[in-house]
């Protein structure tokens, strides 16, 4: 007979699965060109304000220490840009995906299949220029974004993690139609155009005619008095 008493005894955490660096999977090495190039617009609209704003105030140790900061701003953002992508990676596991991100702040979230619900493939502009694409999972609770995939290996791990999670995906119509079918409405029921009663004997016979001209004499047409009853 098994033994079924609650138990609650620790566990070794050495003796746990461990989400290891070398599993993950690091983006493509062409979304490095996608942030460059974006925090490359940033960085001209970046000096070109520091370069109004020196000229603006007419004085040089000013002017020169305001464009050093943007200078060392810009640059910091751009080698910033290269440390994230580096860091970027994603691990599939039988159960959960897995992202790897953040340079200053280490962070690892891992999302169970069975929590999520929709799965979208993303193209921005930049993206689209270089033949890339980004994965949005959404779940009940967080949410997982993997930039800097290819199209292909985009769709792959979408088609993965749908079957597994055993969800709709974004790109599909609604399977609802039989939900929105109960709570319509139902149309009106016929209506049916009311007949006239029959008519009765008093109103079927006609209105008696004035007498005509071609009457013989001493004629009185039905319904008339005599003249000597008349008046």
């Amino acid at each position: 007979m098994p033994d079924d008493r609650f138990t609650n005894e620790p566990l070794d955490v050495s003796t746990l699965p461990q989400l290891a660096d070398e599993a993950f999977t690091g983006v493509h090495p062409r979304y490095l060109r996608v942030r460059l190039v974006g925090r490359s617009i940033f960085g001209v609209l970046v000096l070109t304000g520091a370069a109004v704003l020196a000229v603006a105030v007419k004085d040089g140790v000013v002017a020169t220490v305001v464009m050093s900061i943007a200078i060392l701003y810009v640059a910091a953002l751009m080698a910033l840009a290269v440390a994230e992508v580096r860091r970027l990676g994603y691990q599939l596991r039988e159960h959960d995906l897995s992202l790897r991100s953040g340079v200053i702040q280490h962070r690892v979230a891992s999302l169970p299949y069975s929590r999520v619900q929709h799965i979208n493939i993303g193209r921005g502009p930049l993206e689209r220029l270089f033949g890339l694409a980004s994965l949005a999972v959404s779940s009940a609770g967080p949410n997982i974004g993997i930039p800097g995939l290819t199209e292909a290996e985009a769709q792959r791990i979408k088609v993965f993690i749908t079957e597994r999670a055993d969800v709709q995906e974004d790109d599909q119509p609604p399977t609802n139609a039989g939900l929105l079918d109960e709570l319509a409405p139902s149309p009106p029921p016929p209506v049916t155009p009311r007949q006239a009663p029959p008519a009765t004997p008093e109103q079927a016979l006609p209105y008696p005619s004035p007498p005509s001209s071609s009457s013989p004499p001493g004629h009185q047409p039905p319904g008339s008095l005599p003249p000597h009853l008349d008046g």
